[in-house]
């Protein structure tokens, strides 16, 4: 029987975190996943699934290896070395484009074959592919996520990485591609591609507290 949504909480609300101990004096009533027992237990059969368990498991040599000292570019390189892939595609960001070439090296001095594509490859014209002419901006050409994510379909990819990519258009590429996904790269233009530096900053919080407040009060 399902618990009452009412007696559980978030987990951004909890200040126990007892999952991180594999709940020693067993599962709180107020955990959620005391909701979801059906899920509990598919989701965990669910990681035994050949597919699944390939890469769950690759995750697992990985960190163990690492044990949590290599930096991203290392992890996306060991991942696929742990995976087994061949060959690899790099959606990769016009603005990052000269990191994601460093990148490149060393996927191929691991043995990699690479499939690069920049986001704005086609040049297309923004009006062509339904922005208004009121949200044109920049160079006026478009990121085209889903030419990114068809060339490594057609290209045959084993796995993809996201290099930078727009919020937004990321999602788009991810929806496309039939290979797996992972980030190597988030940007974010403000905090140099470190998004998590603007909930650690004092003046970019309270920026954004604000702007938020004034958004929600000019919606009322």
């Amino acid at each position: 029987m399902m618990q009452d949504k009412s007696n559980t909480i978030m987990c951004h609300q909890c200040k126990s975190n007892e999952c991180y101990t594999r709940y020693a004096k067993g599962i709180p009533s107020y955990c959620q996943i005391t909701r979801y027992p059906d899920i509990l237990e598919a989701t965990r059969r669910q990681y035994l699934e050949p597919e699944i368990a390939r890469i769950h498991q690759a995750t697992a040599r990985v960190l163990k290896r690492s044990n949590f000292q290599y930096p991203r570019v290392r992890e996306a390189i060991e991942f696929a070395r742990e995976l087994g892939v061949k060959k690899v595609g790099l959606a990769v960001c016009i603005a990052l484009v000269r990191e994601g070439k460093e990148f490149v090296r060393f996927l191929n001095r691991a043995g990699f074959d690479v499939v690069s594509v920049v986001c704005m490859i086609g040049g297309l014209d923004p009006r062509d592919t339904g922005v208004p002419e009121e949200f044109l901006y920049g160079r006026m050409i478009a990121c085209n996520p889903l030419a990114q994510a068809e060339i490594m379909n057609r290209e045959a990819t084993e796995l993809n990485y996201i290099y930078g990519l727009c919020t937004g258009h990321d999602t788009l590429f991810i929806k496309q591609s039939k290979a797996p996904v992972t980030y190597v790269v988030v940007k974010d233009v403000v905090t140099g591609n470190n998004p998590s530096g603007a909930l650690y900053s004092p003046i970019h919080r309270e920026r954004m507290w604000n702007e938020l407040a004034q958004h929600l009060a000019s919606t009322k």
